[in-house]
């Protein structure tokens, strides 16, 4: 039995499945992981104010009361002692110095005329908080850096290294990924004759994301021997996808297995596309059923089995964004659909429907969930959900 999208989603946020693990990691061996916890900044950037050109550090008032300044000394980023700036004076500072106290401006040196008793002159117009740095301007002390369910990239190094951040919170699920056919093979041990399962790689290095993702390999049609598969993924996984078997065929045993261990939440929704796509819960344990097409699997993957992640992690990941049409679309289909889209900017055309289409799924950018019946003009705004975290 099909139930609506919003229904699906409704059970999905009322499931009653085990929270994800976190556990501490370096931050250089987090990137591409999924934080488990905020980062937080513990440290202005800037800590103190500084010089962002090298030039003159002066008070503004002081030179337009004296017309010239005379040179006190020299400061660089890694002095230690920052003197108080006296009336009629100004500090050389190098690039990324501490100013002295008592300053408000920067004069840059090529603007800056120095004659032969020591003081000077600037030729372009001075203001307070000219080319000066100031602390926190950059990131301020309890800024979120990474939030909680965003993935650690390798910018977030060097901020995470200037705050002396050295390790952090990490999502740690430990995921599995089973493909049943008689017709398919190990995608890591291709057999003549057979169709390598193309699928679970793509969903494997998504779950490397949030932990680590074991491949089960493929099972074969018949109902103990997935059974027996997924009674031992149970027993060693925190979260389970099996792709294949989901649709009503003779040999079809996804989601009757998974009723037997546990508890089918839906078997589809009213959506094409991703309408065979179940979701099961055994022993607290999410199960996503995928279907055997790779545009309908990984679209059935973002929407449903993200959001059961995001329930594990205990914050959305799932990604979406507001896009402008960039031609009319027109939904012929009896039941709300799944549209592919590349998008440029805020644009988003559509292209190729279909459920097994890896040309297209190469192209895409998001999706989104089109209502039956319905023609979008071009420049009407719809909601995608990014199919890249």
């Amino acid at each position: 039995m099909l139930i609506s999208l919003e229904e699906a989603r409704k059970i999905i946020d009322n499931a009653n499945i085990r929270n994800a693990n976190i556990r501490s990691e370096s931050i250089y061996n987090a990137v591409g992981r999924v934080a488990g916890k905020d980062i937080v900044a513990k440290i202005d950037i800037p800590e103190f104010n500084i010089s962002a050109m090298d030039g003159f550090a002066f008070n503004v008032s002081d030179y337009k009361k004296n017309g010239k300044l005379k040179i006190a000394g020299k400061i660089f980023p890694s002095s230690s002692e920052i003197p108080q700036l006296k009336e009629g004076e100004a500090y050389y500072v190098a690039t990324g110095s501490p100013i002295p106290k008592g300053a408000n401006a920067i004069a840059r040196i090529e603007a800056t005329k120095i004659s032969g008793d020591n003081q000077i002159v600037f030729s372009e117009d001075v203001f307070e908080g000219k080319d000066i740095k100031f602390a926190g301007e950059d990131i301020k002390k309890g800024d979120i850096i990474v939030r909680k369910g965003e993935v650690i990239n390798h910018y977030h190094l060097g901020v995470l290294t200037m705050q002396k951040i050295r390790e952090v919170d990490i999502v740690d699920i430990n995921s599995c990924v089973l493909a049943s056919g008689d017709e398919l093979c190990p995608y890591d041990s291709p057999e003549d004759n057979k169709i390598p399962d193309s699928i679970s790689p793509i969903l494997i290095s998504i779950l490397r994301k949030f932990g680590v993702a074991n491949y089960f390999g493929i099972v074969s049609d018949h109902k103990e021997s997935l059974k027996t598969k997924l009674e031992s993924m149970v027993e060693n996984c925190d979260y389970i996808v099996l792709i294949g078997g989901s649709s009503v065929g003779e040999k079809d045993y996804s989601k009757r297995v998974i009723a037997e261990l546990g508890d089918l939440l839906f078997e589809g929704v009213s959506v094409n596309i991703i309408k065979r796509g179940g979701v099961g819960v055994i022993n607290g344990k999410p199960v996503i059923n995928l279907p055997g097409q790779v545009v309908s699997a990984l679209t059935v993957f973002h929407e449903h089995g993200l959001h059961m992640i995001s329930r594990m992690i205990g914050q959305e990941v799932r990604k979406f964004g507001k896009y402008i049409l960039s031609e009319d679309v027109q939904v012929e289909h009896k039941m709300d659909s799944i549209y592919l889209f590349d998008t440029i900017g805020i644009l988003a055309k559509p292209i190729r429907w279909g459920t097994g289409l890896y040309s297209e799924l190469i192209k895409a950018k998001g999706f989104g969930v089109l209502k039956r019946g319905r023609i979008y003009h071009k420049g009407e705004e719809i909601e995608l959900q990014h199919l890249i975290l």
